[in-house]
């Protein structure tokens, strides 16, 4: 009895309160929520992956409980969570992301979703490392133009509402050669049919430099189809991703 209270007691000295949740303690076998809170938000070992339109690797579904969190964070941010999520998603990237180059996909709005941002500046800061093996943060991309709203649109309209839309911020094109030899990874809160980054990734592709993919927090769970429509099969992608390629060409 005397030993168990002892060894609840070092437990408490030895592990950092989880930064989600605050009240348990990061798991031992990895950084980032504890295990209630990753039973809690539906957070999958080994994130959420896929390779259409674009690779992407995700914490989980943007649904119940998660969904919730990450709409509290839009509205008001929370630091300590935030940084708990981006340890959990770096810690699922392949390879790491050490001598990477993280892109924040801006919002057009000016009062727009803060999470992108907030999510590479965590990413940054919990890496431990600096230059050459550290990522790095820059603002490659602006808004060319305003786009609509995407919650009522389908796949086909959000793929035409954001092509185009972004550009190269003029003042990096003269970095454009040492960049070239960095791969990047695309940074955005919740992934959704792939049209946004798709079009993140076509602006930077289009000056020379290498996308590897997306990192997010969250992907949008695919909507079950009426009885007799077409649905995926267990570990395959929804067709709102598959159904477009990398270059627009994809099968439908």
């Amino acid at each position: 009895m005397l030993r168990a209270l002892l060894q609840a007691s070092l437990n408490l000295i030895s592990t950092s309160p989880c930064p989600v949740c605050g009240g348990g303690a990061d798991p031992p076998d990895g950084p980032g929520p504890c295990l209630s809170c990753r039973e809690t938000f539906d957070l999958v070992p080994g994130g959420l992956t896929g390779d259409t339109p674009l690779p992407w690797l995700g914490l989980g579904l943007y649904a119940d409980a998660y969904r919730q969190l990450l709409l509290n964070q839009r509205q008001r941010p929370k630091g300590t969570v935030l940084r708990g999520l981006a340890q959990a998603l770096a810690a699922e990237v392949p390879g790491g992301i050490g001598g990477s180059i993280l892109v924040a996909i801006p919002s057009w709005k000016r009062q727009g979703n803060p999470l992108p941002n907030l999510v590479v500046q965590q990413l940054i800061a919990q890496q431990g490392q600096g230059p050459p093996l550290g990522a790095r943060a820059l603002p490659l991309l602006q808004r060319s133009r305003p786009t609509l709203g995407q919650h009522h649109l389908d796949r086909q309209l959000r793929l035409r509402n954001q092509e185009g839309a972004f550009r190269l911020q003029p003042g990096q094109r003269a970095a454009l050669p040492q960049l070239k030899r960095q791969p990047i990874w695309l940074v955005d809160d919740i992934l959704t049919t792939g049209a946004t980054a798709l079009a993140a990734a076509a602006a930077l592709e289009q000056a020379g430099l290498e996308v590897k993919g997306l990192l997010c927090l969250a992907r949008t769970p695919f909507r079950q189809p009426a009885p007799g429509r077409w649905a995926p099969k267990r570990g395959e992608e929804p067709r709102d991703l598959r159904s477009v390629g990398r270059c627009g060409d994809g099968p439908g």
